[in-house]
């Protein structure tokens, strides 16, 4: 897990000065984004899921890279590693053995993300 900065926030999902220094320090902004966040991706598990369970593996690139890009940006470092793992596997065209562990990884830092959204992220 990273940490954002301080020793007491060593289990957050984001490192939040990694995510404000591409903000200019804008905490507003980075607000807005983190609610955007929360409503915009409650049901992505089900999707990346159904991707993967469909075999459609475009758009299980497509959406995984997505989150990889999004995580980046809002310093959710677990969650785009995570997101990371997922894209390369959606890259080589099937399944591996490693989908089943990657998905859940996946599932366990995207709800990690949203609950600390939802709980207030520590700025």
């Amino acid at each position: 897990m990273k940490a954002n900065g301080d020793d007491c926030m060593a289990d957050s999902a984001f490192n939040v000065p990694n995510a404000l220094g591409r903000l200019m320090n804008n905490k507003n902004l980075y607000k807005k984004l983190l609610d955007k966040f929360a409503a915009g991706y409650g049901d992505f598990e089900e999707k990346i899921v159904a991707a993967f369970g469909e075999d459609n593996f475009d758009n299980a690139m497509h959406l995984s890279h997505t989150m990889k890009g999004l995580a980046g940006n809002l310093g959710a470092e677990d969650l785009q590693e995570a997101s990371l793992a997922l894209e390369q596997i959606a890259k080589g065209g099937s399944k591996t053995p490693e989908t089943g562990a990657a998905l859940e990884k996946f599932s366990i830092e995207l709800k990690r993300a949203l609950k600390e959204v939802a709980d207030g992220v520590d700025m």
